[in-house]
């Protein structure tokens, strides 16, 4: 071998990590390739019309509402469509955007969950992360954005293992202002707030504040404020299912037409999901769990979000986005709990492949929620087991005062 060559493989030993992301990213971006021009029902039916419609009226279209997202996710069509691209580049584009910065961003809490020891395991969780099915398909053929509000989500976990008091909370504003969907992390943090105590209570005022910061630009052009609360409230009312293509437990339940007995049923979802999580709360409470612990942080974390998706009515098939990735990342992590990971992403693919290519028959509604309830079972047994009913060695650190 000549010294060129032994310099040349010298090189690439060294800067291996480097060329592994690079190589991982283009075969990410590959992928997404074949859904370039796909569209999906949603895309042509509403994402599209909006773009039209949002370009059509200019800076009008920042004091109207326009579709059902967010304000800070208009405000971001709004100045795309001055871009000469098509709606469908544009709004794939910003999606395989935030994909690369989702990976990143799970690759970050898996290394810093493995105490920033094991640089290939935080490789491997991009690899995986990015080439996932779901992600792919969410990005690149749906033109959904889940990505975005996710990766702000995983920063905020992140930040928040590094012991970062503020950082967390702008990053869950952040996950505000674009989806909805972070209501099902906030039960977590509430854990987090009560059996830690490192943060108060007024650091929960920051999300909606970011929220509100991120809408400022359309505010300042006659945007009524209350449009910030207003568009959620409108999507929590445009539902009127109590599960749609997804199967937690009322997939085994009749979907009520009548109104009412659907708002009874809505309301009962509501209280079951709080009241399981309080008496959670409380059993960890009396026994002083520490979610200093890394583990038990984690598998927290992913309990509360599972308990959330499978007992909160009205949830779609897109709604086990976070779960799909925290659960990659605790087996990843703890290589525990692997078949858990691969059962909720294959149920989150069985949604996708439903909705997008009319795949009817690839499996029952009712059999892939007889898979999602076993995994909800076992995440809630482990979750019992290891915190629980465990004797806790590591209790809550009480204030201290000078003597």
């Amino acid at each position: 071998m000549t010294k060129i060559e032994i310099k040349f493989f010298n090189f690439l030993k060294k800067h291996f990590m480097f060329f592994s992301f690079i190589l991982i990213t283009f075969l990410g971006l590959f992928l997404r390739f074949f859904g370039t021009n796909f569209e999906s029902g949603d895309f042509s039916v509403f994402l599209k019309p909006w773009w039209i419609q949002i370009k059509s009226l200019g800076f009008g279209a920042l004091t109207t509402q326009v579709g059902n997202y967010n304000i800070p996710y208009q405000i971001i069509i709004f100045l795309m469509s001055f871009l000469p691209i098509e709606p469908i580049v544009g709004y794939k584009m910003l999606s395989v955007v935030f994909d690369i910065v989702l990976s990143v961003s799970a690759a970050m809490l898996v290394y810093e969950l493995n105490g920033r020891k094991n640089k290939f395991l935080a490789l491997i969780t991009y690899a995986v992360t990015l080439c996932s099915l779901t992600v792919v398909l969410n990005s690149a053929f749906w033109a959904q954005c889940d990505s975005i509000y996710v990766s702000f989500i995983l920063l905020a976990i992140y930040f928040t293992l590094k012991d970062r008091t503020i950082l967390p909370f702008i990053m869950l504003g952040l996950a505000l202002s674009f989806k909805l969907q972070v209501i099902f992390i906030l039960p977590f943090f509430a854990f987090y707030y009560i059996l830690t105590r490192k943060v108060s209570i007024l650091h929960f005022l920051i999300i909606p504040a970011v929220d509100f910061v991120m809408c400022v630009p359309a505010l300042l052009f006659g945007r009524n404020p209350m449009d910030i609360i207003n568009v959620y409230v409108d999507q929590t009312n445009n539902v009127k299912q109590m599960y749609l293509n997804i199967p937690n437990i009322y997939a085994f339940m009749v979907d009520y037409n009548d109104a009412k007995m659907y708002e009874l049923l809505k309301y009962f979802s509501v209280i079951l999901t709080f009241t399981v999580l309080a008496i959670v709360l409380i059993i960890m409470v009396r026994k002083g769990v520490n979610l200093s612990d890394r583990r038990i942080f984690m598998l927290t974390a992913v309990w509360t979000v599972f308990t959330c998706i499978m007992l909160l009515s009205s949830m779609h098939e897109r709604y086990g986005y976070l779960l799909d990735i925290l659960v990659i990342i605790y087996a990843l992590v703890y290589r525990k709990n692997i078949w858990v990971a691969v059962v909720c992403n294959l149920v989150s693919l069985r949604g996708y492949c439903f909705y997008l290519f009319n795949l009817y028959q690839v499996l029952d509604l009712k059999w892939a929620s007889l898979f999602y309830i076993a995994a909800y079972a076992y995440v809630t047994f482990t979750f019992i087991k290891e915190i629980l009913a465990k004797p806790s060695d590591n209790k809550i650190l009480k204030p201290t005062t000078d003597s």
